[in-house]
């Protein structure tokens, strides 16, 4: 008896042995991709963490770890110092990275280290313009010249985006930008601080900040004159859209469309994931969109035509290469235009 239940207990020993072996030889053969993000709940983050979930869940060959980090700029540093596979970018981002501007004007990408490709489009940041109900003084763009504009993030594409539309424009150098507290904006509408702040919707969903000033302050949004949406259309690197104004805020804004400046934005790999691997990923994140959409609010716009999306935004920054994976299925899908660039494999 004793050494039937001594055998028992050896058979059952090497045989949980060989399974373990066998799970960890399974997770040793999937390719670990460290994808960075955004700030630690923060929507960036909050959307690759519940994705890379859909994904491992789906394809046994991968595993994304999602990484926080400062933000778009910070996630494009760290994958150039190969601390990340994956980037979290914008298209501006992409094109500040590319050409050495903005932030890379005086410390460009390293030339040896993989840069990400365009791969996946998540949401837009759609930007706009937003000053007191009051102020008569403030009917388009054009009127922000000589005035105090908040615009928040100096250093980030929401702040670079708009400074590009304004100085297209002429009236760049004639704005007072200011810089402030999320926190103060609504105050400073309210006292006359500021006459009137770029904002944005992720997705059609107000920033919690702005919802805030929604919230506390009586507003108007002001679009530009038809003549300046021609000149601000012909910048390249964002793209131009509209916002329901009656879904988006909580009181009425004075216009029915928002006029908005878009950039999209995503998460993005390079060389360093095949073109097998960028396939079955892309695939995934296209063909399971109703499941991304419960990640997050925001999402929806995506859930709504993620193909679409990718088109417009590689459409957007032509000139920047896309993954060889993705390109394939959008080869295979009849939406590869000729003048987009496939990236090295």
């Amino acid at each position: 008896m004793k050494r039937n239940f001594l055998t028992f207990i050896l058979i059952s020993f090497v045989s949980l042995f060989m399974l373990a072996n066998h799970c960890f030889a399974q997770e040793a053969k999937r390719k670990v991709i460290r994808w960075g993000s955004s700030r630690a709940g923060s929507a960036g983050y909050v959307v690759l963490f519940g994705v890379a979930k859909i994904v491992n869940d789906r394809a046994p060959e991968l595993y994304i770890e999602a990484v926080p980090t400062g933000g778009s700029i910070a996630s494009q540093r760290m994958m150039g110092k190969g601390e990340l596979d994956g980037s979290y970018s914008g298209t501006w981002n992409l094109l500040d990275m590319y050409m050495n501007r903005g932030p890379y004007e005086k410390s460009p990408y390293p030339p040896q280290a993989i840069k990400p490709y365009q791969t996946w489009y998540t949401y837009q940041t759609q930007q706009f313009v937003a000053t007191k109900s009051d102020r008569a003084d403030i009917k388009s763009w054009r009127d922000l010249a000589g005035k105090k504009v908040c615009i928040p993030f100096p250093g980030t594409a929401v702040f670079e985006v708009p400074k590009a539309a304004f100085t297209a424009m002429g009236i760049w150098d004639k704005m007072k930008v200011v810089d402030l507290a999320l926190s103060g904006i609504p105050d400073a509408l309210n006292m006359g601080t500021i006459d009137a702040v770029v904002s944005y919707a992720n997705g059609g969903v107000l920033v919690p900040w702005m919802a805030e000033v929604d919230s506390r302050c009586k507003i108007k949004v002001v679009n530009p004159t038809p003549a300046d949406e021609q000149i601000v259309k012909k910048v390249s690197g964002y793209v131009i859209g509209l916002l329901d104004a009656q879904k988006v805020f909580s009181q009425d804004v004075g216009v029915a469309q928002v006029f908005t400046i878009c950039d999209y934005y995503g998460f993005h790999i390079g060389k360093n994931l095949s073109k097998e691997h960028g396939y079955k990923l892309f695939k995934i994140l296209i063909e399971n969109a109703q499941e991304i959409e419960k990640v997050h609010a925001m999402m929806k716009e995506y859930a709504r035509d993620p193909l679409g999306m990718q088109v417009k935004a590689i459409g957007s920054i032509p000139k920047i290469p896309v993954h060889p994976g993705v390109a394939k299925y959008l080869q295979e899908k009849g939406l590869w235009q000729k003048e987009w660039i496939v990236g090295a494999e």
